[in-house]
């Protein structure tokens, strides 16, 4: 039996909602997708060059959830014949004794997925642009990486595209009404649109579109570089330098991504809370100081010299857990926030539930963890 074609609005079109559209629309869904800035802009969290993908978390939900997740993104290469995903490997570092390697050592052997402990000696061996400390170890995983996270983007709205998905890029949503058995959407400019179902993905602006729910979603700040190699910049190429985690000290990076000049290096600790529109984009001395620091006990063959600085968003809950649920007492509405600065690489996954759930079509899932109801 055939399903009915539905009219779905997806307020939002960053990794998650680009990713909900083009599900929608490879569904035979009429799709409008509304971006409040441009595809590509570099006001949120889905921009830039670089996301890291992996299976290693000390959680072992979402290592399962990572093997759907990689099979998507490999699905969406094929689609967009594009290389979006460069697997060069990744580490996760840190004392031998530490709960977050035990938990990831744990979640990658129940899963069954393959790893590789190293001591410091197999370390700088196999990569000699890192160093350990002395009760350190990392586990090398082959199939991490990063996702170019623009490109990403604009691989599913190409796609999305290709099965009639309509993009009203400038265009800010004010209100979302329910209207008899449709939802109205009211945006800034006056414009109104009546649609069966619609999927939030709004990011940092969720809290403000949706403040009848009063999510407790923080946005904050959070600040990237790029240093120069001092000598010797092949060891930085993918083919010798995997993405990196510290677990102790919560900073992460990357190898030369091809695109911007240096290597970039970032702290997943929250910044300063923000309000979406009228961030600082500057990068302040002290937090370039922190990142040197970082830099000359892990990557000593970095130089001091920034190639490169900027910003991005975070918009977390408290527990850093997604919110994936409908909206109450608007039927038909449903909405994805709180990626909480390690949400990217879940995004294909991600737009696809939310096209399941505003359709009623898929798999079950259980998304109790997700749900609202927690915060109550």
């Amino acid at each position: 039996m055939a399903v009915r074609p539905l009219k779905i609005a997806v307020i939002g079109v960053g990794g998650t909602g680009s990713s909900a559209c083009r599900y929608l629309a490879k569904s035979g869904h009429k799709v409008t997708g509304f971006e409040k800035f441009q595809i590509g802009h570099e006001f949120g969290s889905s921009h830039g060059e670089s996301r890291i993908i992996r299976y290693t978390y000390p959680d072992l939900l979402y290592t399962q959830m990572m093997k759907e997740a990689y099979a998507l993104w490999a699905e969406l290469e094929e689609e967009s014949s594009q290389e979006l995903v460069v697997r060069c490997g990744g580490l996760y570092l840190g004392p031998t004794e530490d709960q977050h390697l035990k938990l990831t050592e744990s979640a990658l052997h129940e899963t069954r997925i393959p790893y590789v402990r190293m001591n410091i000696q197999q370390l700088e061996s196999r990569f000699p642009a890192f160093r350990l400390l002395p009760g350190e170890h990392a586990i090398y995983q082959k199939e991490s990486g990063f996702l170019r996270s623009s490109q990403c983007v604009a691989a599913n709205v190409r796609v999305a595209r290709n099965y009639g998905f309509q993009l009203l890029e400038n265009t800010d949503v004010t209100h979302l009404l329910s209207h008899d058995c449709d939802i109205l959407v009211k945006t800034e400019a006056g414009g109104e649109y009546l649609f069966d179902r619609v999927i939030v993905t709004a990011g940092a602006w969720m809290g403000r579109l949706l403040s009848e729910l009063n999510l407790p979603l923080a946005v904050t700040r959070q600040k990237v570089i790029y240093l120069r190699a001092a000598q010797n910049s092949q060891i930085f190429e993918p083919d010798r330098f995997p993405v990196w985690i510290d677990t102790t000290h919560n900073f992460y990076g990357f190898p030369n991504d091809g695109v911007v000049h240096g290597i970039k290096i970032a702290s997943h600790d929250h910044g300063a809370v923000v309000n979406p529109d009228d961030v600082d984009k500057t990068v302040d001395s002290k937090y370039i100081a922190e990142v040197l620091r970082i830099k000359a006990m892990r990557l000593p063959g970095l130089s001091d010299e920034v190639t490169y600085a900027t910003t991005c968003l975070y918009t977390s809950t408290p527990d850093e857990h997604f919110i994936i649920d409908q909206v109450p007492n608007m039927p038909g509405v449903c909405l994805v926030s709180g990626c909480s600065g390690h949400g990217f690489k879940f995004t294909t996954l991600l737009g696809k539930i939310a096209s399941e759930m505003a359709t009623g079509t898929g798999h079950i899932r259980e998304l109790s963890r997700f749900s609202l109801q927690r915060f109550q």
